[in-house]
């Protein structure tokens, strides 16, 4: 049995690709010995660390829009919308706080100071205090107070913490970032000028037909280069949005630069966002899980 040290990248409701992943790497016979993860690299694995993916996974699956506004605390503060404190509470209820040193398996999550611009580090201290902090996306999530420090989004910092998994002797170290940003195909896109100005679409409608291509190539191979058409209307949020991704994109190959793992599993950045991918998680972790399969058989062939 191979040991696998896993770093899962920050992606919102990408990550739920995470829990496909894993399935796979544990139904080959690899044997997972660490975790690190930031923001949906967190969540899932620090849930898969205490034991509780298989509810978890249950749960999100059936997830509907109507739920997933249930679960929205909204807000009257002026710096968030959403305080995160029925999320948090709807996830123990599947899996009970641990202490994160109590964990059979080694777990490391990694969250921002809010104010210094500093990566701070849990291995020890409540779970969910440590992925709650993690997870809290500026202005979108009430910041964490922990030890006279403001916490944000981990992905801030270190969107793929490869540098800070625990690493066992002869491990393999497998790398999964759902922020991949494929310059090329949108490039191609973006070259087609005269659609773009015969239909007067927006910067919104643009990054949407990427998405959407993107999202379909990536379920199907044979798909066309066809883009699905969206409503009309540009917004702030789809602006900070896209910021925030190419932020999250510089910083994962940065550190996949710095520390090359043995396998790297990569999905585009333009796949799944907001409501809609929260709402496929079923489609996301069986993609999640193909893409995993198709490293490790190109990982196992080279390795022959």
């Amino acid at each position: 049995m191979k040991n696998v040290a896993l770093v899962l990248a920050s992606g919102g409701p990408r990550g739920f690709a995470y829990i496909g992943a894993i399935e796979e790497l544990q139904a080959r016979g690899y044997n997972i010995t660490s975790v690190a993860g930031a923001s949906a690299g967190s969540l899932v694995g620090g849930i898969y660390a205490a034991g509780g993916i298989k509810a978890f996974k249950e749960w999100i699956s059936a997830l509907d829009p109507m739920k997933i506004m249930s679960l929205m605390d909204v807000s009257v503060s002026k710096t968030y919308l959403v305080k995160g404190e029925k999320v948090i509470k709807a996830i123990e209820a599947r899996v009970p706080e641990v202490n994160i040193e109590d964990l059979e398996i080694p777990f490391t999550a990694v969250a921002t100071d809010l104010y210094t611009g500093e990566e701070v580090v849990f291995r020890k201290g409540p779970l969910f205090q440590a992925i709650r902090a993690s997870i809290s996306i500026p202005s979108m999530f009430k910041p964490v107070k922990w030890k006279g420090r403001t916490l944000v989004d981990g992905g801030m910092v270190n969107t793929l913490p490869i540098d800070r998994v625990q690493r066992t002797p002869g491990d393999i170290l497998v790398a999964f970032n759902v922020n991949q940003i494929d310059a090329a195909e949108i490039q191609g896109f973006l070259d087609s000028r005269a659609a773009i100005e015969e239909k007067s679409w927006s910067e919104y409608e643009i990054l949407s037909r990427i998405r959407a291509g993107i999202h379909r190539h990536q379920l199907d191979a044979s798909a066309s280069n066809s883009w699905i058409p969206v409503g009309a209307g540009g917004n702030f949020h789809s602006i900070l949005q896209r910021s925030f991704g190419i932020m999250n994109c510089s910083l994962a190959r940065m550190a996949l630069e710095k520390t090359p793992p043995d396998i790297l599993v990569s999905l585009p950045y333009d796949s799944y966002h907001g409501v809609y991918g929260y709402t496929h998680a079923k489609e996301i972790i069986e993609l999640g899980r193909k893409l995993m399969a198709d490293a490790l058989d190109q990982y196992e062939k080279k390795n022959a």
